[in-house]
C-alpha cells in the first residue's frame, strides 16, 4: 500500500508509523521538520527504516504547505491515515481551528483529488471518544451540542464532522477511529508524552485528590497506545471496509471506576488515597475560577471522566477478524504509573540517546543494543538507572542493562511481604526469564542486593562486582521511615549537595556533583520515590538485611571496587578475602567518577566468552 500518514513525529502517529514500517508499507510523511523526524526514527529505533519518505509541511497552511512536486507525489496515495494534531486540551479557539478544522478542509480536497485521479481506497481519522458524530449522524448539523464544549474538543469534533460531510458523497470509506484516553504500552508501560493519564497521576501524588471527582459511577475509559497503532495498522490491512466509526475503549462494565483507578495511583504512589467524593459539576467550577491553573490541573481535564458508555461493537468485530485486542491490561497499569511518576519528575533525558526502555519481568532496564553477556547494573538509594548512563557510555561496545530496582525509576514497587526479600525475588525473576549467565555489578544498597541474588543462584552469576557495596547496617538515624520521609520532602539542593560534601559521599565541589544533586531533588518530587528510598534506609539499619555467607563465595568470581574517603562506610572483615581495588574517591564515586568505573571494569569483566 500507499500511505500518506499526518502526524507521524506525534505520539499516535509514530506509533503507527513504526507499525506501517513493519508490514513493509510505502509511506509518505508529512513532517514540519526533518530534524524532529530523524529524532523520531532514532527514538523509535528505525534508523534505518526503508520505503519511508518525509515532506515538509504545515497541516494548518493551504495545500498543507507542501511543495508543487510533494503535493502532487502524495496524489499517488492508496490510503491517508490522518494522526496530526497537538495534544493540547488548552488551546486557544484560533489555535484548535488551526490545528483541526483546517487541516480537514485542506485533506477533504486532497482526498476528492486522490479519488478522481485513481480511487482513494480509505481515508482513516483519528479523532477522539467525545465526539457526538457517528455514521447515523454523519449530515447532521451538531453544534448546538457542542456549543459548550471546550476550543480542543469542538474544533476536534467540527474536523470530524466535516470529513465525514465531504468524504459521504464521494463514496470514499471513511473509518473513524475514536482512542479513549491514551495510556502507555500494554506491556512496558512506557509513555512518550505527557499528558492524558498523568494530569491524575500528577494531582494523587501531590495529594490534591483527596475526593474522587464525581464518585463511582463516573470513568475514564483508556487504551493502549500499541493498541491504537495496532487497530490502524490492521484497518489499513483490511480489505473492502464500509465507512464506520470505532470507539478504542473497554465496556464500562469492564473498567475500573474513577474511584478505583484514583485508589489505585495512590497506592502505587503511596499517597494517602481518597476520602470521599465531590460532585464534578461543583470541582468543574473551581477549577474554573481560576483554582485549576493555581494546582495545574486544567479545567477541560475534567471533560474526560464521563458516566456514558460508548459503542463498541464495531470494534469488536474489527478484533474478532483480524485477531487485534485493544483492552487495558490491568497488570501493567502500575507499571504505566510509575513511568508517567518518573517522567513527571525528569521531564527531559536526552542523556539516554542510545538506550532503548524496556520492561524485563518487573523491572525496567535501560539497555544498549549490543551482542554478549548481559551486564547488569544494580543501582543504589538516592539513584536509578539513570544515574550509570556516563558509565555505560565509556562501556559503549558492552551489552550493559542499567535496571530501576522496584519503587524506583521507572519501576513501580513490589508488594512482597519482606522489603529486601521482594527486591532479590524481582532480580531473580528478571535474570531466570533471560535464561543465560549474566555478569552482575552493584553499587551501594544494589550492591547488597546483587550479593544475595549470587547467593541464591550462582550458577547463572558469571561475576560479582561490587561498587562500595553496603555490607553492615547503617545509621541508627534512618531507622524512621516516616521521619526520613518527612525530610526527604523539605530537604533543599543546596542542604542536600553539603550533606554529600560533608560524608564525603563526593570528594569535590564540581559538575558531576550538580548533575547528580539535581537528579535526586527532582527525583524526591515523587512520594513514590521518597517512601522507597525512606523505606530501604532503614530496612539498612536492621542486623537481618545482612544476612550473608560471604565465606561461601567462590573468590574468583568476585570483586570488590572501594572508595577509601567514605566516611559512613567499611568493609567487614569476613569480607576481607574478597579481591578488592582501593581508589581515593567516597561512597558515590560511581557517580562522581564515572570514568575511573569503566576503567576498571573494562579491566576485570569476563567477557572473552561473549
Amino acid at each position: 500500500m500507499k500511505i500518506f500518514l499526518t502526524g507521524g513525529t506525534g505520539y499516535i502517529g509514530s506509533h503507527i508509523l513504526a507499525e506501517l514500517i513493519s508490514k513493509h508499507h510505502d509511506i509518505i510523511v508529512l513532517v514540519r521538520s526533518l530534524d524532529r523526524f530523524q529524532h523520531t526514527l532514532g527514538r523509535l529505533h528505525l534508523l534505518e527504516a526503508q520505503h519511508v519518505t518525509a515532506v515538509i509541511g504545515d497541516l494548518s497552511k493551504p495545500k498543507l504547505g507542501l511543495s508543487a512536486n510533494d503535493y502532487k507525489r502524495i496524489q499517488n496515495s492508496d490510503i491517508i491515515v490522518h494522526a496530526g494534531g497537538p495534544m493540547n486540551i488548552e488551546l486557544s479557539q484560533t489555535e484548535a481551528e488551526q490545528a483541526f478544522l483546517n487541516p480537514a478542509i485542506e485533506l477533504a480536497e486532497l482526498s476528492e483529488k486522490i479519488h478522481m485521479k485513481k480511487g482513494l481506497k480509505q481515508f482513516i481519522h483519528v479523532v477522539g471518544y467525545m465526539s457526538p458524530y457517528n455514521e447515523q449522524n454523519a449530515t447532521h448539523n451538531l453544534d448546538a451540542v457542542l456549543e459548550k464544549a471546550p476550543p480542543y474538543e469542538k474544533m476536534k469534533f467540527q474536523a470530524d464532522s466535516y470529513i465525514r460531510k465531504a468524504l459521504k458523497p464521494l463514496g470514499i470509506p471513511l473509518s473513524t477511529v475514536n482512542p479513549s484516553t491514551v495510556i502507555g504500552h500494554s506491556y512496558s508501560g512506557i509513555t512518550e508524552q505527557i499528558g492524558g493519564l498523568s494530569i491524575l497521576v500528577d494531582a494523587v501524588r501531590r495529594n490534591l485528590m483527596p475526593l474522587v471527582p464525581g464518585g463511582k459511577d463516573y470513568w475514564l475509559p483508556m487504551v493502549h497506545i500499541d493498541h491504537v497503532a495496532s487497530f490502524i495498522v490492521n484497518l489499513v490491512q483490511t480489505k473492502e471496509l464500509a465507512s464506520n466509526t470505532y470507539f478504542l475503549l473497554d465496556p464500562k462494565q469492564d473498567s475500573p471506576s474513577i474511584r478505583s483507578l484514583i485508589r489505585q495511583i495512590a497506592i502505587e504512589m503511596r499517597v494517602a488515597p481518597p476520602f470521599g467524593t465531590i460532585p464534578l459539576a461543583l470541582l468543574k467550577s473551581l477549577l474554573r475560577l481560576g483554582i485549576g491553573k493555581r494546582l495545574g490541573i486544567p479545567k477541560e481535564s475534567m471533560n474526560f471522566l464521563v458516566k456514558s458508555e460508548f459503542p463498541v461493537t464495531s470494534k469488536f468485530e474489527l478484533e474478532r477478524k483480524n485477531g487485534v485486542r485493544t483492552s487495558v491490561v490491568p497488570t501493567t497499569l502500575p507499571y504505566v504509573i510509575a513511568d508517567l511518576d518518573f517522567r513527571l519528575s525528569h521531564p527531559s533525558s536526552e542523556h539516554r540517546e542510545g538506550f532503548v526502555q524496556r520492561r524485563r519481568s518487573k523491572l525496567i532496564s535501560l539497555e544498549k543494543e549490543n551482542h554478549g553477556t548481559p551486564v547488569i547494573f544494580l543501582h543504589g538509594t538516592f539513584s536509578g538507572a539513570d544515574c550509570f548512563v556516563p558509565i555505560a557510555k565509556q562501556l559503549n561496545d558492552v551489552n550493559t542493562w542499567l535496571v530501576d530496582l522496584p519503587g524506583f525509576g521507572h519501576s513501580p514497587r513490589h508488594h512482597h511481604p519482606s522489603l529486601m526479600d521482594g527486591y532479590v525475588e524481582a532480580v531473580i525473576e528478571m535474570i531466570h526469564e533471560l535464561n543465560r549467565p549474566v555478569i552482575l555489578i552493584g553499587h551501594s544498597f544494589g550492591g547488597l542486593i546483587a550479593a544475595k541474588v549470587m547467593e541464591r543462584i550462582e550458577q547463572q552469576i558469571r561475576q560479582l562486582l561490587l561498587l562500595q557495596p553496603v555490607l553492615h547496617p547503617i545509621h541508627a538515624k534512618y531507622k524512621f521511615a516516616g521521619v526520613t520521609r518527612s525530610i526527604l520532602k523539605l530537604i533543599s539542593r543546596s542542604a542536600f549537595r553539603k550533606t554529600l560534601l560533608k560524608a564525603n559521599d563526593f570528594i569535590a565541589d564540581g559538575e558531576r556533583l550538580d548533575h547528580y544533586s539535581n537528579y535526586v531533588i527532582h527525583d524526591l518530587q515523587s512520594a513514590r520515590i521518597r517512601s522507597t528510598n525512606a523505606m530501604v534506609m532503614s530496612a539498612l539499619t536492621q542486623v537481618q538485611s545482612f544476612q550473608l555467607k560471604p565465606e561461601l563465595w567462590n573468590a574468583q568470581k568476585v570483586r570488590i571496587h572501594w572508595g577509601d574517603r567514605d566516611a559512613a562506610h567499611h568493609i567487614p572483615e569476613r569480607f576481607k578475602h574478597i579481591d578488592t581495588t582501593f581508589i581515593p574517591y567516597g561512597h558515590q564515586y560511581p557517580l562522581e567518577a564515572p570514568h575511573q568505573v569503566a576503567e576498571w571494569l573494562r579491566q576485570v569483566l569476563d567477557l572473552e566468552l561473549s
